[in-house]
């Protein structure tokens, strides 16, 4: 079967079965023929399959090398599926270098110098690409909403303990903001000239303290579903353009927001996490120039 690799399944087979496998470590993350011996490898039905599935998924991974989006999310893939198995770093360079040395035995006088470095920068970065993701799938970051698994649950378990408290949390960080950069209040016209101290006994103060409580409830309870969390942050950043908030005050605000996570019991790993969270919701709202 061609490829884009320039490739056939036999040769690929090749790279499998007469060199990948030598390492009796390797064929033992292949369950379905870790016992069969090298000599009766080429006539089994499962390593043929487990060889097509690679070469299948090395022509994804050359076809997505015009999209970083698309590179990162099959190099997420890949390492993600592979960590369950026990697969280290040292297996794919061993499998890296194996390849080049196939590639230029099967390409030939077609294969020359120029051709031989692409593969070999090719090769590297996908070899460097792919260790990095050898993780839990709770730890893979998403290549469109930045953040993992590991860091969602974090965020969300540490504020369902606060989350009944949102709109006091809310409140203190809008009079510390408004209080550090006191023109930051002139963006909110309906309480803009409403003195400091008198800001918790008024009315509308009080509803945008509401407003943005439920909004970041809104946004946090949704943050597993990327859908959802994407089109949130669209929402954000669509409804507050006419105002236009520098960037500088949501980085306060979540800053604020951070103070107040400490003060209320958060560890740090978790705080690690919102950390990552709150730059992705600032990042999103209202990106850098």
């Amino acid at each position: 079967m061609p490829s884009a690799l320039g490739l056939n399944l036999s040769s690929l087979s090749k790279v499998l079965g007469l060199r990948g496998l030598q390492n009796p470590e390797n064929q033992k993350m292949f369950s379905k023929f870790s016992t069969i011996s090298q000599n009766e490898l080429m006539g089994n039905g499962n390593f043929l399959a487990q060889a097509y599935t690679i070469l299948a998924g090395l022509n994804v991974v050359i076809q997505s090398l015009s999209s970083t989006e698309l590179m990162a999310s099959q190099l997420n893939a890949l390492g993600g599926a592979h960590q369950p198995r026990g697969a280290t770093p040292v297996m794919f360079e061993q499998f890296g270098a194996i390849l080049e040395e196939v590639l230029a035995e099967e390409l030939g006088s077609s294969f020359n110098a120029e051709a031989k470095q692409a593969w070999k920068n090719g090769i590297t970065a996908l070899v460097a690409g792919i260790s990095k993701t050898l993780k839990n799938p709770e730890d893979l970051v998403d290549p469109q909403t930045k953040l993992s698994g590991h860091q969602i649950r974090d965020v969300q378990r540490t504020w369902e303990n606060i989350r009944g408290n949102r709109n006091a949390i809310v409140s203190a960080i809008f009079i510390k903001l408004f209080k550090e950069t006191p023109r930051v209040q002139k963006y909110f016209t309906k309480f803009a000239s409403v003195p400091l101290g008198s800001l918790t006994g008024d009315a509308e103060f009080n509803k945008q303290v509401a407003l943005v409580a439920d909004r970041l409830d809104t946004i946090i309870s949704a943050m597993d579903d990327k859908l959802q969390l994407l089109g949130n942050i669209n929402y954000m950043r669509y409804t507050h353009a006419a105002r236009s908030i520098p960037r500088g005050a949501w980085e306060d605000f979540g800053r604020l927001l951070m103070d107040s996570l400490g003060a209320n019991g958060v560890s740090s790993d978790d705080m690690d996490s919102w950390k990552g969270a709150l730059n992705v919701f600032v990042n999103g709202i209202s990106p850098k120039n």
